[in-house]
Formats: structure tokens, C-alpha cells, sequence
């Protein structure tokens, strides 16, 4: 169940918040925020439903599923703790194109789309944050779409599990253990894919001892040669 908080968070230990505004901003920003506690399936907002606020995550991830005229879902990004989703809310309430649910236990603070626009004219830093974010929204899509078009599937598969280590990692110093429940169909349509080629490549890569993998749960055993293969030093076939 969805448990909301009003009233002031402390920012200081939220990034990307913390480091880059300054104490009057963040003690600002803190007043007009609201804490947003999820369980694990949590819808925290339906496909087309109105967004009026932009979302920080503290704990735990969300995903974003696209449900389909035929009654599937397909799951195209997941955020964990650090990232910032919903800032076309300072523009306005929009109807969010896709449904947003939790994968774990998760915290969120939250900022209502016209609060933040009011202290945006109050503190430049703010709308220079905003900006900022958006921007990096914009330079990952455009770099998602590239590597679509260009990359093979294994580079585009290594640099998502690479994405996966730095938000859900858990490193006991030898495996990362990538703490999200993943399906190899939502690797394929992280990816671009399909199921069957990640099949093909995940079991290729665990012959090899670069990869370790169970129901929806996948260890990372050799780091170094998945970013060999997603900046290209190595190909598949050499690992």
C-alpha cells in the first residue's frame, strides 16, 4: 500500500539533490516536499493517468510499463536510488504515458510540478537543476535511440547490466548481485531485443564465468569483461 508523508525532508543526504543546490534551495525544496513510501508492485501511477509531480528515488527502483491494446505490458526503463523522473511537471500536470511501479520496498520524495516552478524563480539554481536533468533525460534517449540503430546486442545488453550493477549492485568484493527482479524478456525489451538472443547470450557469457543466472536475478562474476564488451575491446566470442 502507497503511504504518503507531508511536511519537511532533509534533504541533505538525497542526491542528486544534495550536491548540486545550495542549503537555502535544498531547506527550500525540503518544505514543499512529501515522502512516498512503496511495497514491492506498487502502482504509484496508471498508464495515462495525470502526473503532477516530479519524483526523487531515495531507496529501492520503479519501472516503467507500457500496457498494450492487447493486454500486455512491456517494461521500457528502470530507476534506481539517485535518478529523477516526472520533471515535465513543472511545466504543468500531464497524462503520463506509462503505468510506474515499484520493483522492492522504495522511497520516493516528491515535488509538486508548480511548487518547484514557484521556487524555480526564487532560486535560479533550482531552474539550472531542472534544466540540467532534463537535458541528461534528452542525451540518453538520443544515445538509447544510436545504440539501437548501431550497436550489436551484446554491447547494448553489457552496457544494461552495467547500468543494473551501479543502481541495484550488491559487490561482496568478488559478485556483484544485481538486487532487482529481472525477466530475460525485460533484459529484451531494455534492450531492444528479442528473448531468444538473450538467451543465446547470457548463456553464452556464463560458459564463460561472466555472468551467473537464476530466476529473474542475475550475478555479475567478471565485471571487467562486461565493460570490455560494451566499450567493444572485446568481443563476445574472446571473453
Amino acid at each position: 500500500m502507497i503511504r504518503q508523508i507531508n511536511g519537511y525532508v532533509d534533504l541533505r543526504h538525497v542526491p542528486p539533490l544534495n550536491t548540486r543546490l545550495s542549503a537555502d534551495a535544498l531547506d527550500a525544496l525540503g518544505a514543499v516536499a512529501r515522502t512516498v513510501y512503496l511495497n514491492p508492485h506498487d502502482i504509484l501511477l496508471g498508464q495515462c493517468e495525470t502526473i503532477r509531480a516530479f519524483y526523487v528515488i531515495v531507496e529501492g527502483g520503479v519501472r516503467l510499463v507500457e500496457c498494450t491494446p492487447d493486454g500486455q505490458s512491456v517494461a521500457l526503463k528502470i530507476y534506481g536510488p539517485g535518478d529523477v523522473f516526472g520533471l515535465l511537471a513543472v511545466s504543468g500536470s500531464y497524462p503520463h504515458p506509462t503505468q510506474i511501479e515499484s520493483i522492492h520496498d522504495s522511497v520516493l520524495v516528491a515535488f509538486d510540478g508548480q511548487d518547484a516552478r514557484r521556487l524555480m524563480s526564487i532560486y535560479p539554481e533550482v531552474a539550472l537543476l531542472v534544466i540540467d536533468l532534463l537535458t541528461e533525460h534528452v542525451h540518453h534517449a538520443h544515445q538509447r535511440i544510436r545504440q539501437m540503430a548501431a550497436e550489436k546486442v551484446d554491447r547494448r545488453l553489457a552496457r544494461t547490466l552495467l547500468h543494473l550493477c551501479d543502481k541495484f549492485g550488491r559487490d561482496d568484493g568478488q559478485i556483484i548481485s544485481i538486487d532487482a527482479p529481472l525477466s530475460q524478456r525485460d533484459l529484451a525489451e531494455f534492450t531492444g531485443t528479442t528473448v531468444e538472443t538473450i538467451n543465446r547470450t547470457l548463456t553464452a557469457w556464463e560458459k564463460r564465468g561472466v555472468v551467473r543466472c537464476s530466476h529473474r536475478h542475475i550475478d555479475v562474476l567478471d565485471r571487467a569483461a562486461l565493460v570490455g564488451i560494451a566499450e567493444n575491446a572485446l568481443s563476445a566470442a574472446r571473453i
